[in-house]
């Protein structure tokens, strides 16, 4: 029986599937907990440079597929926010910020008008 090896392609996360008699061993981890905390700690600093995805979102709706199948040049689709209503600023999914929507040089952009607090993002509370 040959092996067979399925592995995704096109950017899609890497999932290989082997077979049963592949041999395996115990993972082993390091106890965090014995490790100082405090003036030896690290700085953030070496995060600043990391590049991530800010999302800005004007509004959602749900459709069923029959009428986005039918949707066409010219369709309008209504979203769940009011014009004018503040703007939802997301960092992988997690609110960091609300704003409104303006133009600057042809481009459309958000002028920030609030922060969401550390505790409302951290607690989960951040979301409308």
């Amino acid at each position: 029986m040959a092996e067979r090896d399925d592995t995704m392609t096109s950017g899609e996360e890497q999932s290989t599937v082997r077979p049963p008699e592949t041999p395996v061993r115990e993972a082993r981890f390091v106890d965090l907990r014995d490790q100082p905390i405090g003036e030896d700690r690290q700085s953030i600093d070496f995060l600043r440079d990391v590049e991530v995805e800010l999302t800005a979102e004007l509004g959602s709706t749900r459709m069923r597929i029959k009428h986005i199948l039918g949707l066409r040049p010219g369709s309008v689709v209504e979203l769940d926010r009011l014009a004018g209503e503040p703007v939802e600023l997301t960092i992988n999914k997690t609110l960091i910020a609300r704003g409104e929507v303006v133009v600057v040089d042809e481009k459309f952009a958000v002028r920030i008008t609030e922060i969401v607090s550390p505790e409302k993002r951290l607690g989960g509370n951040g979301s409308r």
